[in-house]
Order: structure tokens, then sequence, then C-alpha cells
């Protein structure tokens, strides 16, 4: 009888846990209606990000060429060029820039993350600006004595203007 009795009490445990366990698995899981509710709120969410905050993809890329404009400029004023006689007789790719954007993305590929441009890129004059050891802009062999305005165009109506100043290099953004 006592056997029985040990046999009973175990038995009445194994259930009762296996039911404890049971239904603390049923309170841990979501139910269809929650899974529904949470897709439809990141939709909603999802739809306001795209239409209401601004697309600065013309902007990422002006701010890029300007960046890389300053770059070859404050190299320039570090590079010595003692023993030439002329600062564009020796082309040198740190002081030397080119306005293209498949070779501007070139030479930024070995960065950690590269720059992928998205807008289309217009310049008046010369593709390649150089600056000599006083910082002062160069289009070819010749001193800038105007404006250099370079275009960016991301979508018709969106469009940005960069221009280096002459002699001394200044780069300005415009709309």
């Amino acid at each position: 009888m006592r056997d029985k009795f040990k046999f009973l009490i175990f038995n009445f445990k194994l259930n009762s846990t296996f039911k404890i366990q049971h239904s603390k698995l049923a309170r841990r899981a979501f139910t269809m209606v929650e899974l529904i509710f949470v897709i439809i709120l990141i939709g909603i969410l999802s739809y306001i990000g795209k239409n209401f905050l601004p697309d600065n993809r013309l902007l990422n890329d002006t701010n890029f060429i300007t960046m890389k404009i300053k770059q070859k400029q404050k190299n320039a004023l570090n590079y010595d060029t003692v023993g030439f006689s002329k600062p564009w007789s020796k082309v040198n790719t740190s002081t030397c820039i080119d306005l293209n954007i498949t070779k501007l993305e070139s030479e930024d590929s070995k960065s950690q993350k590269p720059h992928k441009f998205s807008s289309t890129l217009n310049v008046d004059g010369n593709a390649t600006l150089c600056f000599d050891n006083f910082g002062r802009p160069y289009e070819g062999e010749h001193i800038l004595l105007k404006d250099l305005d370079m275009n960016l165009t991301y979508k018709p109506n969106e469009f940005k203007t960069i221009s280096v100043e002459p002699m001394s290099g200044y780069v300005i953004i415009r709309n």
C-alpha cells in the first residue's frame, strides 16, 4: 500500500509540473493578433520615415567634394617644391584633384567606407585642379583667375554649386 501511495504522489507531482510548464510556455508566446499589430506598426513607421525625413544625398556628395578639395590644398601647403621651377611641372596626386566622379570614387575606394555618388558633376573649365605650396589653385599651367564652378545635380530641381575662389582657393557651396 505504501508503494502504491508513493507512486500516486510521484505521478501527481509529474503531472502538476508538466501542467505548470505548459501554462508558462503558453503565456510567453505571442498571439497572431499581436504579431500582425507589430508588423502594421513597423510599416507605418517606415512609411513616415521614408516620406518625411530629408534626402541628404546631394549634400553628402557636395561635402565630400569640398572635403577632397580642402584636403588637396592642405597637402599642397605641406608639399616641398624645392628644385621645381613651376609648381605644376611635376604632377603630384597629393596636390592635384581630378574632378571626375569615377576618379574620385576610385581614389576613395581604399577607405573603410568608400563614398558612392548619387549625383552628377559638371565642371566649368578644366577637370583637374592643382594647388601650389602657397595653397593657390591652378587650372592646368595657369593660376586660377576666375571662380571655378562645379555643379552637382541630383534630381532635375535639386542642385548645388561648389565654387573655388581664385588666388585664395577658398571653397564656397552655393544653392
